[in-house]
């Protein structure tokens, strides 16, 4: 069974499973834990509730390891069916806590947004977490879209924007398999599309089928619109073309020898200071 205590011992692994240090894991979990407590007793005293509060069957996972199992279901992009084998518990378990509470309680705490402003719904409320790990800390606004953050954050002078792949099973419809083999990685994936610092995610737009081109990605969610030109906004060399589609942003992208030639030692010394 994977569970908090046993992966502790393993800092490496804890990293690779979650994407956070046993330190930062601390950090979240003390903001989560009253705010899933709060999620699952305001569940337990609804009005549609056909039983009394405490009836059916005991909780099977404490409150880390809820946090940990949705991290890892966030991290590894795993299905429910395995989980519910790692953890020890059933399937319906797994899919109840997540999308009950684990998932909207992770949504609310973590001060970033997993869509931009044109992908969320206009009439959703705005979302206000406690500052759990400052008693008597004033209520904090959850940040719910790009531009906010960058408002939030005027220091910010850089953004990183790559996109990524994660493997997914050949699916079963032929038109499936076309749309989601990657040359590439040579397998069937889906492709996630990352705005960041060196140091903070500031927008995610996934679920992409593997084929398509990283150059189609950037204008999918519109994320690029909101970045001011005053912020650099850092590319590798699969975005070819993007400085002139975007031709009023501030596009920082190393030097690309053209077909059948090498970069010469200018566009060598560029690509260096762009490390």
């Amino acid at each position: 069974m994977l569970c908090v205590s046993k992966l502790r011992r393993h800092p490496r692994h804890f990293h690779s499973f979650t994407g956070l240090s046993v330190t930062q894991f601390d950090h979240l979990l003390a903001e989560f834990r009253p705010a899933y407590e709060a999620q699952r007793k305001q569940q337990q005293n609804n009005n549609v509730r056909q039983r009394q509060p405490g009836a059916g069957r005991p909780r099977s996972l404490a409150v880390s390891e809820c946090l940990l199992m949705g991290l890892v279901y966030l991290r590894l992009y795993l299905s429910q069916r395995l989980i519910s084998f790692f953890f020890d518990i059933d399937q319906s378990t797994v899919c109840r806590e997540l999308k009950d509470r684990v998932l909207p309680v992770l949504l609310a705490v973590l001060p970033v947004p997993l869509r931009d402003a044109p992908l969320r719904s206009e009439n959703k409320p705005e979302v206000i977490t406690p500052s759990a790990n400052k008693p008597g800390g004033k209520p904090r606004r959850r940040i719910s879209t790009l531009p906010e953050l960058l408002a939030s954050y005027p220091e910010l002078s850089e953004v990183l924007l790559d996109a990524t792949e994660q493997e997914i099973p050949q699916p079963e419809d032929r038109q499936k398999r076309k749309e989601t083999y990657s040359g590439k990685q040579q397998s069937h994936t889906v492709k996630t599309q990352i705005l960041a610092t060196k140091k903070q995610i500031l927008h995610g737009f996934g679920g992409l089928p593997g084929s398509l081109a990283d150059i189609t990605l950037p204008g999918a969610p519109g994320v690029l619109r909101h970045v001011p030109p005053s912020i650099a906004v850092r590319i590798d060399k699969g975005y070819q073309g993007t400085s002139k589609r975007y031709p009023d942003k501030n596009i920082k992208q190393p030097v690309k020898g053209k077909r059948g030639q090498k970069v010469n030692e200018l566009g060598k010394a560029y690509n260096y200071l762009l490390l």
